[in-house]
Formats: structure tokens, C-alpha cells, sequence
């Protein structure tokens, strides 16, 4: 499997976060990126790797890691999406 990782949860209340989580995993299977789920809700080691990844201790999924390298949040990706620099964001140019 590839170092990327998305780091998501199974088990939500939020509409918002679950929009996120498969809008991320919608665009990476849509450009053939592979990747990881990595389901939090599964661990709180898990919470604690994700949260220690990305620098913020109230960091809620969708993540975004590559390897050792945080890329970044939902926010950050959309972004990236948008200026057609993906592979840049995901560590993977």
C-alpha cells in the first residue's frame, strides 16, 4: 500500500465531517491515487497518531498524510483540487 494515508471516522454525528471524508476518498479513487484509511474511531491511538501527525490536538478527520509528511486538512485539499496542484499537496510530485 502507498505512505498515504487519510485519516477519517466511521463513527460521526457531523454531516459536515462525513461530506469531507467522502469527497476526499471520492477525488483521490477518481484520479487513481492510492491511498489508506486510516478509521479513528477504531484506536484513540490512532486519534492521538493523527492529531500528533498534524500538529493540532483538536484536529477532527479528514487528514491528510504522506509517509512522515502532514499534508494537510479538508480545507487545504479542496484547495489544492481547485488550483490543480494535488500531487504537490500530497507529497507525491
Amino acid at each position: 500500500m502507498s505512505a498515504l494515508k487519510v485519516y477519517s471516522t466511521s463513527v460521526t454525528g457531523s454531516r459536515e465531517i462525513k461530506s469531507q471524508q467522502s469527497e476526499v476518498t471520492r477525488i483521490l479513487d477518481g484520479k487513481n491515487i492510492k491511498y489508506e484509511l486510516v478509521d479513528i474511531s477504531q484506536d484513540n491511538a490512532l486519534r492521538e497518531e493523527m492529531r500528533a501527525k498534524a500538529g493540532n490536538p483538536k484536529a477532527i478527520p479528514p487528514q491528510i498524510v504522506n509517509g512522515d509528511h502532514y499534508c494537510g486538512d479538508y480545507e487545504l485539499f479542496v484547495e489544492a483540487v481547485e488550483q490543480n496542484t494535488l500531487q504537490e499537496f500530497l507529497k507525491l510530485a
